[in-house]
């Protein structure tokens, strides 16, 4: 099914209300924080899943060309070779995207993705068949990996208001190695500061910050951290 913008905007409208009956439902202590995790990202399922576009399974409403400039500085903040961790990895096309623009970048990173929702999961392991098993389903507040990544991407949306500094802090001590990165992003302007505070409440190193300009002049930004050499769990 393709949508048009007047569907897309209907749909939006309608996922925008649920997110924010569901803020409030967590904000007056109805519901806990992992019902408020798992509510949104049913949501955004729901929102994703209603178009056949790769892109837009992946949150991202735009061209092919776009999708690039607006994803590939990703790489920028990762090491060239390595385990690459994928938080909230929708259906994996960002996975499926970032590895084909490392081959031509010579970087040799091995993907993984992490999902909370199970249709989203799903999907991702039918776009990437060959790395099914790395697709896993999860909550990152309270998954335990299977191993430690070399590096690991997330989005501090996955969290309430407020647990920002807690997931960067979470994914340093359990998820990635000693020595790894952990990666947050693409965040635009509006939501830069209050990023590089999240690594700096979690008692990380002021971060590296990468920033791109698409074609339409919006500019994105990437932070990433190296986790000190002695962290563990």
């Amino acid at each position: 099914m393709t949508l048009d913008s007047a569907e897309k905007a209907d749909l939006k409208a309608h996922a925008r209300a649920a997110i924010d009956a569901t803020t409030a439902a967590f904000e007056r202590g109805d519901i806990p924080r992992t019902e408020w995790q798992r509510r949104l990202s049913e949501v955004m399922s729901t929102l994703y899943l209603a178009d056949d576009d790769p892109r837009w399974q992946s949150g991202f409403d735009g061209d092919a060309t776009l999708w690039r400039e607006a994803r590939a500085l990703i790489l920028d903040a990762a090491p060239t070779s390595g385990t690459f961790l994928d938080v909230g990895c929708a259906n994996g096309h960002l996975i499926e995207s970032l590895s084909a623009w490392a081959q031509e970048r010579g970087q040799t990173l091995e993907f993984y993705g992490l999902e909370l929702d199970p249709a989203l999961a799903d999907a991702a392991r039918r776009r990437l068949p060959h790395l099914a098993a790395r697709i896993f389903t999860g909550n990152v507040s309270d998954w335990v990996p299977p191993l430690r990544f070399g590096c690991v991407r997330t989005g501090l949306e996955y969290v309430p208001a407020g647990d920002e500094s807690a997931l960067v802090e979470r994914l340093a001590l359990r998820f990635v190695s000693p020595g790894g990165r952990v990666i947050v992003g693409p965040v635009d302007d509006a939501t830069l500061a209050g990023a590089r505070a999240a690594f700096l409440a979690a008692g990380q190193q002021d971060p590296f910050v990468v920033s791109a300009t698409d074609h339409r002049g919006k500019t994105r930004h990437v932070l990433w951290a190296t986790v000190d050499e002695d962290a563990s769990s």
